[in-house]
């Protein structure tokens, strides 16, 4: 299914605190409120241990949920980015918090939370580059990115084993939203968009939905213009798809890309990748898939956060799976 957002028009698919350390059970104690600029609800923050760190997460309870059990969960990276641009180094952000009061406020929908994982800036590369497409990558590339790029290690699956090993029990327990695989969806823009693909091939009893912005199929990182390194790393990534990703009747996905700024590049990779998530089952006649292909959106979070709603709305509605 492929949907054309205009978006001079307005359109919109309606398919339809304080800082701690310690375990996750120390810090489920000692949250409070934490003091950004939201609107429709509260945000609290957590300094969740993570190998020999902490990583920071803001978690998002509308005031319609409060109190409220077995809600879904949104699970959204960068975290930084998504609430008050107050407080982001570009002084854009998602806007979460105004989606969730305003926009959706109009539509009927499955309540849910919002618990956003914060990047770790000098390893985000690493930490969001799908880590089983280096097997198929030729070993020079392999190694020249090592050095260059991964600061020596490749960290995707130790970050989404993290996300099912300690920040989901701790959020479930937390908040004690719902366990079921069809609860929990999860959302990321650009490197974001191709960790949350990834999520949903490696962890599919973790999430039940993926959402891709602007989802970055060059692959590339700031800096990489060999000759020959998009080939060495989209093919791969292709492949690796083709060989352990499949469609099925309990997961949902969604994915886009913009026209304006660094998305007007994407054309071409894009296109490969959704030749082959048709070839795994994530066709136009799959009504689990949507894409989008989003006019004079540019890449940054203002145009993501005027199209957050399409899939969002998409990967709450309901549908006789799990």
């Amino acid at each position: 299914m492929r949907l054309i957002i205009l978006l001079f028009l307005g359109f919109s698919f309606t398919v339809f605190a304080q800082k701690s350390r310690g375990t996750a059970s120390d810090v489920s104690q000692l949250a409070r409120p934490h003091n950004l600029n939201v609107v429709g609800g509260q945000v609290y923050r957590f300094e969740l241990p993570f190998a020999n760190a902490t990583r920071m997460v803001d978690v998002y309870i509308p005031m319609a949920c409060a109190g409220k059990k077995g809600l879904k969960t949104l699970y959204m990276h960068d975290g930084q980015m998504l609430f008050d641009s107050t407080q982001t180094w570009n002084k854009q952000e998602w806007g979460v918090d105004e989606l969730y009061y305003n926009k959706l406020g109009r539509y009927f929908h499955p309540q849910f939370i919002v618990v956003g994982i914060h990047n770790d800036p000098p390893n985000r590369y690493a930490e969001f580059f799908p880590q089983k497409v280096a097997q198929y990558m030729p070993e020079s590339y392999r190694n020249k990115l090592l050095a260059a790029q991964w600061n020596g290690q490749l960290r995707a699956d130790a970050y989404l084993n993290w996300i099912e090993d300690t920040l989901v029990p701790f959020i479930e327990k937390t908040y004690q939203t719902s366990h079921k695989t069809k609860d929990r969806m999860v959302l990321g823009s650009s490197m974001g968009g191709l960790i949350s693909l990834y999520a949903l091939c490696e962890k599919p009893k973790l999430f039940g939905a993926a959402a891709c912005l602007s989802i970055h199929t060059p692959m590339i990182n700031f800096g990489m213009f060999d000759e020959g390194m998009v080939e060495a790393l989209v093919i791969p990534f292709n492949i690796y798809l083709e060989q352990e990703f499949k469609a099925d009747k309990k997961h949902r996905l969604y994915i886009d890309r913009g026209t304006a700024t660094l998305d007007a590049y994407y054309g071409p990779y894009h296109d490969r990748l959704l030749n082959t998530l048709a070839l795994v089952g994530y066709g136009p006649k799959n009504p689990r898939f949507l894409e989008a292909i989003v006019e004079g959106a540019a890449h940054d979070e203002k145009s993501w956060a005027k199209r957050l709603d399409v899939p969002i709305l998409f990967m709450l509605s309901s549908d006789n799976s799990q």
